[in-house]
């Protein structure tokens, strides 16, 4: 079966197809170019999308997380991983266009309640002054294939969501297609984030289709080696508290060379 939505924030269509096995979510430009693509395996519990399971990973490093931001885009594909793959999570989720908690709804059955539609600048801001706190924060800071708003290029946004997580947890932000045009973008951030969480962060990376999923691991108590992150993972799998699966470790890469 196929749906379209009506999208508040793109100019776009949502296309949502949904069969027995899967949903694919689509916005089409006038030119029939595709700027968005996911899809979920309902039967498999997973996501095409890398930088998913390599942004959720470092969530499960020391404990597993009961409180979780998830902020903007297509987070119904990160919401609805978290809610098949881990025990005790409270999840809240942030996004500009309320268009896709109704899918998120309607199509995959997600059941989190706590949905907050406005702009991220003022739910972080809202969040710090109601005395939030998260275990995790998931951030994914692009709307389309090549483009970060600018919104997302103020440090204080980033002071404030230093506030709003709890001691020795963490922050993972997703840069998706790593390529020329952000490159400057992303630096930029990068630095707040350094001068913000200090010196122990990370970078995760795969790619596919010759084009890099960046994910960048914020306020760890120590760069962590790819073999620990293995490790770890797999004992909080072995506690039963997350569904295995083996996507979330496969074709993982640390760089460091732009770590410094």
């Amino acid at each position: 079966m196929t749906n379209y939505y009506k999208s508040i924030f793109y100019n776009h269509p949502i296309e949502v197809v949904n069969i027995e096995w899967e949903v694919i979510v689509t916005i089409t430009d006038k030119s029939s170019r595709k700027i968005i693509y996911s899809w979920y395996d309902l039967i498999e519990k997973n996501t095409q999308s890398n930088y998913i399971t390599k942004c959720i990973l470092w969530g499960f490093i020391k404990k597993i997380p009961k409180e979780i931001l998830i902020v903007w885009f297509w987070w119904w594909a990160f919401c609805k991983y978290i809610e098949d793959h881990v025990k005790w999570q409270n999840i809240t989720w942030v996004d500009i266009d309320s268009t896709m908690f109704e899918i998120a709804k309607k199509e995959l059955n997600i059941k989190t309640d706590n949905l907050i539609s406005m702009e991220w600048e003022k739910a972080i801001s809202e969040l710090k002054n109601n005395g939030k706190k998260f275990d995790l924060v998931l951030i994914d800071v692009y709307w389309s294939e090549w483009l970060i708003p600018d919104e997302f290029l103020k440090k204080e946004v980033y002071t404030n969501l230093k506030e709003i997580i709890n001691k020795d947890w963490v922050l993972s932000i997703n840069y998706a297609d790593y390529v020329w045009i952000n490159i400057w973008k992303y630096n930029k951030i990068h630095h707040y984030l350094k001068d913000i969480f200090w010196e122990n962060f990370i970078h995760l990376s795969s790619i596919k289709n010759k084009k890099w999923n960046i994910s960048w691991i914020y306020n760890l108590d120590k760069k962590y080696s790819l073999e620990e992150i293995n490790i770890k993972y797999l004992e909080k799998v072995k506690s039963w508290k997350i569904l295995y699966d083996a996507n979330m470790i496969k074709n993982t890469i640390i760089n460091k060379e732009i770590d410094e």
